[in-house]
């Protein structure tokens, strides 16, 4: 089939967007209502290669995220690469990343190395690049994790994130470097080792040791946050330590938060004893009213 825009559609279309005094939503709906799919599709190609109106390229590109038509995907791939405006550029990577095809990677890999590009652009990049997960952007997103005169500290937040989505092993290699760095004093430091958390959940390490020993080193971190998204990430790590890891949180931990979360996540791997064990044990008061409120959960789970 040739998916070509007749003659007649492109001059209706002309002819609305002369008179519908910038109001590109509604008119963009009304031709989605007049035209069938592909023809619809068409009609935002069309808009893409031949106008410069910033607005209507902007809600062109919003449309087509809406409606991820495949049609769409060739022509918001060659906009990607035309376009300057930044905004533009983070919508159509957007657009990409929900095609999950891998054609995008190349490009996606161009805005990323790009240092003299918008922040904005690279770690939108980088985030797409997770959501296709073609692993043939490991080496990047591992060079952005681990470079440490990357000047945007979002763009190597992202980069985590996207290793942890493409389910590559080799991410815990890369991850125990980061939680090993002396950057301590940095303040954004902390937020990045706590992606570096988050993205060891999304791997599939149930039973891979090189996790729980990248996460022993977590638990002991100054941030409580880090503490309990690495108590979180043990939990779903089917290892022989994990209940004894956290239930050391439990004990020991000095911040009430970590503790908490400890109780639930101890509930969650193993029975309503360790509730029953903590309401008749030496616990504070706030933390046996959470074993108290999860034995009602319980009972009623179970009713």
């Amino acid at each position: 089939m040739n998916k070509v825009l007749s003659n007649d559609i492109v001059k209706y279309l002309e002819e609305r967007l002369k008179n519908c005094q910038n109001n590109y939503a509604d008119l963009l709906n009304d031709l989605k209502k007049k035209y069938r799919a592909l023809d619809f599709a068409l009609i935002c190609n069309y808009i893409l290669e031949n106008k410069a109106d910033e607005k209507l390229l902007n809600q062109t590109i919003r449309v087509i995220i809406s409606n991820k038509y495949i049609d769409n995907f060739d022509s918001i791939l060659k906009f990607l690469d035309k376009t300057q405006n930044v905004e533009l550029k983070v919508l159509a990577i957007k657009a990409l990343s929900f095609y999950k095809n891998t054609k995008a990677v190349p490009i996606l890999l161009k805005c990323l190395k790009d240092k003299n590009s918008n922040y904005k652009v690279r770690f939108s990049a980088a985030d797409a690049l997770g959501k296709i997960g073609d692993k043939n952007a490991f080496d990047a997103l591992k060079a952005i994790a681990v470079d440490e005169d990357e000047k945007s500290s979002y763009v190597k937040e992202s980069a985590v994130v996207a290793l942890g989505n493409l389910g590559d092993s080799r991410a815990l290699d890369v991850f125990s470097s980061i939680l090993s760095s002396k950057q301590m004093f940095l303040e954004k430091f902390t937020f990045l080792k706590e992606r570096v958390v988050e993205a060891i959940s999304k791997l599939d390490v149930k039973k891979d040791e090189r996790a729980i020993e990248i996460l022993k080193k977590t638990l002991l971190e100054s941030s409580p946050s880090l503490r309990i998204g690495a108590i979180e990430a043990i939990m779903n790590i089917e290892s022989k330590e994990s209940y004894d890891l956290i239930y050391d949180r439990l004990l020991y931990d000095d911040d009430l938060e970590v503790r908490k979360n400890a109780l639930i996540a101890l509930y969650n791997i193993s029975d309503r004893k360790v509730l029953d064990n903590v309401i008749i044990g030496d616990f504070p008061f706030e933390i046996k009213e959470v074993a108290k409120d999860l034995i009602f959960e319980y009972e009623d789970d179970n009713e």
